[in-house]
């Protein structure tokens, strides 16, 4: 399997030559959210083999008895792989479609829209619905952007090109092995530095988070820990890997995030780093205008934490200053 050195440098190589002149703070968005729909696709696969009970195919073979298995159970299967992930990828909507399309040159960016698009509807209706809820909304993925390319042509040719570096990435392996989750931090950390003061919006630097978790952690018994202004996650993280494996299994993260993006950000780092649905409440809100909602089973009483981290990048910006 690739280490984790060999993935971050070939995936930082290849947004390095493949973003041109874009703005790394606008770039991160389209390459960390068509890595995300990789790992999406990869989850819906892997759990139709588990409910299937197939055993070691070929990624090619795994799609076909996906596709012929749908085509015979149609939404039995659809609620099955729904109930066990909160979601599901049909199979024309998959990633690995795309890449087919490539290899066959019926590759159109229409294609990756609708299939974006489509994964709103297959959203599971529970409790953690909101945590999938609009993470490739137009506003932050917009594959029209000229910054793709001039026309339709370039559009097309940028997003093969970065369709393709995901291509032979087995997401839900990487996921297992931790590889995924610290590709994935590495890569906010690079698009943080070369984003400069943009940075501040999504990335607390590692060496603040690691002294703000040490801090955390002393103690044991958290069980909820929240950010106001959560950025990528990479803070709440941060603290969460400071405790024991037991009380992660447990532990409930919560966050707030102004900027859309970013919350989307926020919420794909989490899944990533394997947080159940059910053990992450991430809000789209300004803390300063709306606070944390009241706990719903007390009155005028507000939601209490175990600990909260915040860094104050965002106050600058407004024009309140922290002593």
């Amino acid at each position: 399997m690739i280490t984790s050195g060999e993935i971050k440098s070939r995936l930082w190589d290849g947004a390095t030559e493949l973003r041109g002149s874009m703005d790394a703070s606008r770039y991160k968005d389209y390459m960390l959210g068509l890595m995300f729909y990789k790992f999406l696709s990869d989850k819906t696969l892997e759990t139709f083999r588990n409910t299937a009970g197939l055993g070691r195919i070929s990624e090619s073979e795994l799609v076909e008895e996906y596709t012929q298995n749908r085509e015979e159970l149609g939404e039995e299967l659809d609620k099955m792989i729904q109930q066990a992930l909160g979601y599901f990828v049909a199979p024309e909507y998959l990633y690995q479609k795309w890449i087919k399309d490539i290899n066959t040159g019926d590759f159109e960016v229409q294609k990756v829209t609708d299939s974006l698009n489509n994964f709103e509807k297959t959203i599971a209706v529970t409790g953690d619905s909101d945590d999938f809820k609009g993470l490739f909304s137009s506003s932050t993925l917009d594959l029209t952007d000229t910054a793709l390319g001039s026309n339709l042509n370039e559009r097309n040719k940028s997003i093969k090109a970065l369709i393709n570096l995901f291509a032979d990435l087995d997401m839900v392996a990487l996921q297992k092995s931790d590889v995924l989750g610290d590709a994935y931090e590495y890569l906010i950390g690079q698009f943080a530095m070369e984003s400069g003061k943009k940075a501040g919006e999504f990335y607390t630097p590692r060496q603040v988070s690691e002294i703000m978790a040490q801090i955390a952690a002393k103690n044991s018994n958290i069980q909820s820990i929240y950010d106001p202004t959560v950025g990528s996650g990479s803070l709440l993280l941060t603290v969460g890997k400071h405790l024991s494996k037991e009380v992660q299994k447990d532990l409930s993260y919560y966050g707030q995030e102004k900027n859309t993006a970013t919350y989307n950000l926020t919420r794909m780092n989490l899944l990533l780093h394997g947080v159940r649905p059910e053990k992450m409440t991430v809000r789209n809100a300004d803390t300063l205008s709306h606070d944390w909602p009241e706990d719903p089973s007390q009155a005028n009483v507000g939601v209490q934490f175990d600990a909260v981290v915040i860094t104050h990048h965002t106050h600058s910006r407004i024009g309140i200053k922290l002593a």
